[in-house]
């Protein structure tokens, strides 16, 4: 009696538990017809469940369902399919992975592979919806669980580096440096794009690692064959260091590679400019301006203030001549190199005469050269 006493027990607790494990598969049923509501009721009882638990299926199921409402609500924008569960992808990501822990036996690593080809695509576009929205350190969470999702064993496929990209724009636009220069560095070191580097320049900046951020764009001026953007940043920082010497050998090496970039001689000409160097910075922005005649207008403008700051200096150094003779000659040199000015501006003023800095450089020096009628009609067109 005992003995059928206790078989009938086992019996019943076998029975209890194969219900209780039909009930998580019918939640594959409940999935495939789209009923996510009761197949998560169906699912979570059996997670809280003693006999299911730990069964390895619980888990599988829970991690379908997730993903499938997401991707059955994503392209739609159903916020009752994506938000099944708060960081529903996560939630999947995170099943799935116990499922494989508690499956000793391997049964689940073939269909769960398969999910995570699909799993790693919807969180990339869920990164990119976050991006979109400038939500940037939820973006950075999804791109990095693409990246971790993609770099499973069950998986066979080679890092993407647009996503790694991705990830790093993300965390630079999240404003933390530490992980956008760990994906950059990577990135900058296969020579991705220059604009890894700058961005990367930036980031140790921002980290307060300046030294490293000038040898980044050092060793990229020859990793990106003299990136345009890469050799106006380094002359930037240059000189603003006041380094203005090696800047002008930086851009004259990139003109020297380049030599139909008209953007290297021009700045040259601003940097020879900004060191007093008229006679160079004409020099400089002559060549510029025979090579870009589109960009005329900041150029001629340019072309026109050293020759105006060329006058001024000849009228300062006549301050101190004795012989009047020597003095008016030196009166007279500056008056042509106004007069030169006064060209090169109008030039500039032609072709955009909106600009507020070369009315005013005009104004003053047709004043200074007693132009009266041209300052009157050039006041007239101000108002």
């Amino acid at each position: 009696m005992k003995r059928m006493l206790f078989f009938f027990v086992m019996m019943g607790v076998t029975l209890v538990a194969s219900g209780q494990k039909s009930r998580v598969l019918s939640v594959f049923q409940m999935i495939e017809s789209g009923k996510y509501e009761e197949a998560k009721e169906a699912v979570e009882l059996a997670v809280w469940n003693d006999k299911t638990s730990r069964w390895h299926r619980t888990y599988y199921a829970k991690g379908l369902l997730c993903q499938e409402a997401f991707e059955a609500g994503f392209e739609k924008n159903d916020a009752k399919k994506t938000g099944l569960y708060p960081d529903q992808l996560v939630v999947a990501y995170s099943a799935y992975e116990k499922a494989l822990d508690l499956d000793t036996r391997g049964r689940l690593s073939q269909a769960v592979s398969m999910q995570y080809y699909g799993l790693a695509n919807d969180f990339q576009k869920l990164g990119q919806s976050y991006f979109a929205k400038s939500e940037y350190t939820r973006a950075l969470e999804a791109f990095e669980h693409a990246l971790m999702v993609s770099k499973s064993e069950l998986i066979s496929v080679q890092t993407d580096t647009n996503l790694v990209y991705n990830t790093a724009m993300a965390a630079y636009e999240a404003r933390k440096w530490e992980k956008a220069i760990s994906y950059l560095t990577g990135l900058n070191d296969d020579g991705y794009s220059p604009n890894t580097a700058l961005l990367l320049y930036h980031s140790l900046v921002q980290s307060g690692d300046s030294t490293a951020a000038e040898q980044v764009l050092v060793a990229g001026v020859e990793k990106y064959d003299y990136n345009e953007n890469i050799i106006l940043q380094l002359v930037d920082l240059l000189v603003g260091s006041n380094r203005p010497d090696e800047a002008v050998e930086l851009l004259t090496a990139a003109s020297g590679r380049h030599a139909d970039n008209h953007v290297f001689p021009w700045t040259c000409g601003l940097v020879y400019q900004r060191m007093n160097l008229f006679d160079q910075a004409i020099g400089s922005l002559s060549r510029a301006a025979s090579m870009a005649p589109e960009e005329e207008v900041g150029i001629y403008y340019n072309l026109g203030i050293c020759y105006y700051n060329i006058g001024v200096t000849i009228n300062e150094s006549a301050r101190i001549i004795k012989s009047n003779l020597e003095y008016k000659a030196a009166k007279q040199q500056a008056m042509e190199k106004f007069r030169e000015s006064v060209t090169w501006l109008e030039k500039a003023f032609d072709l955009d005469p909106t600009d507020q800095q070369t009315i005013s450089k005009l104004s003053q020096l047709y004043y200074r050269l007693q132009m009266t009628e041209k300052q009157k009609n050039l006041e007239m067109l101000v108002q």
